[in-house]
């Protein structure tokens, strides 16, 4: 099968879709606007350089992503993210044409403008089918076009994310984490603020560190905001983290907590519980879908960084809690999200498609 996506090839979820389909004997090709830091994924990679630095690229980019994909002759042309490069996919005129949504295409872009809800609209009804990564998204999906859609999952590979002891400064240091953009839809000033609430309650009885790894335009505020809650000291802001670094990283954690406001899916979670960690989100999005409330981890409103702050406490004072809520989590990743299984659905997909057109 030949398979021309178009995505950011930067993103890991692209380079591990393309990865994935060239380890099983399929040609692939990426057109995208960056390229992957990645040598492997560069060499099945053709960079569309933007022309103007604006929104009006994607059409002025038309043309040449239509060449691209007639010199390649694909047999199937995925699009990631419906917005930007939906609209390449749907400008292509290539058909099958399979287009996956992420989460801020359909949360967000069409409720900018009238326009923006058009361009989405456009774009999901030139697809020939659709999917998405969460049962949610895709329910959200549907109220703009109404479209089968399959549901499939950012997998995690659990050779890779899985349990391991490493050791810390202190063996009483309890460290609450997360990985998350700072950014504002991951409500990192929640996270800020829950952690404040729990080292006054555990002032001199507890040793606390919060880690927070990942970059973004929020984190010189974030930073001053830690300084006036008095939590900076505890406070370790770590910056952009390599995705082959992110196991060993969380198995420096006793807990992971995301406490976003929007969110598609939740892949880091379940990263974190292929780990064996016991994990605390909020009730947002498709986090629900990839948490067994009160047995892998808990589920707390969102805006809320008492009731975060209370899930946790419970965290530290039962250590067989977390052994159990950790254990547990790899069971639930194993059964359900294993990555090799995902992207078989995809594979399914495909191959589904491709007869039905």
């Amino acid at each position: 099968m030949r398979i021309c996506y178009l995505s950011d090839a930067a993103s890991q979820h692209t380079i591990k879709w393309a990865q994935y389909f060239s380890a099983h004997h399929h040609n692939v090709q990426i057109i995208s606007f960056r390229q992957s830091e990645e040598p492997q994924v560069q060499q099945w990679t053709r960079v569309i350089s933007p022309r103007w630095q604006s929104k009006l690229d994607i059409f002025f980019s038309a043309p040449r992503v239509r060449r691209l994909i007639e010199n390649f002759k694909p047999d199937i042309v995925h699009a990631h993210y419906a917005s930007s490069y939906g609209t390449l996919g749907r400008l292509s005129r290539f058909h099958p044409f399979l287009l996956s949504v992420w989460g801020s295409d359909v949360y967000d872009f069409p409720r900018r403008s009238w326009l923006h809800r058009k361009l989405l609209q456009a774009n999901l009804a030139a697809a020939d089918h659709l999917c998405s990564s969460s049962k949610n998204m895709a329910a959200e999906t549907q109220r703009y076009w109404p479209k089968p859609v399959s549901i499939t999952p950012f997998g995690v590979d659990c050779d890779l994310f899985r349990p391991s002891f490493v050791p810390t400064n202190s063996e009483n240091e309890f460290v609450i984490g997360t990985i998350k953009a700072l950014e504002p839809p991951y409500g990192i000033d929640y996270l800020l603020r829950a952690f404040a609430l729990l080292t006054r309650k555990y002032a001199g009885r507890k040793k606390l560190r919060l880690a927070i790894a990942g970059d973004g335009s929020l984190r010189k505020s974030l930073e001053r905001f830690a300084a006036d809650l008095g939590i900076r000291n505890e406070v370790s802001f770590l910056g952009h983290i390599a995705h082959s670094q992110v196991p060993q990283l969380l198995n420096t954690f006793s807990v992971f907590c995301a406490l976003s406001l929007s969110e598609s899916f939740g892949v880091a979670i379940l990263e974190a519980s292929a780990c064996q960690l016991p994990v605390v989100v909020t009730n947002i999005g498709g986090l629900p879908e990839v948490v067994r409330d009160n047995l892998t981890g808990f589920i707390v409103s969102a805006q809320n960084a008492q009731a975060a702050a209370d899930a946790v406490a419970k965290l530290i004072e039962d250590s067989s809690l977390r052994c159990n809520f950790g254990e547990a989590g790899r069971k639930f990743v194993l059964e359900n999200f294993e990555w090799s299984e995902n992207a078989k659905r995809m594979e399914n997909v495909y191959e589904s498609l491709l007869k039905s057109t």
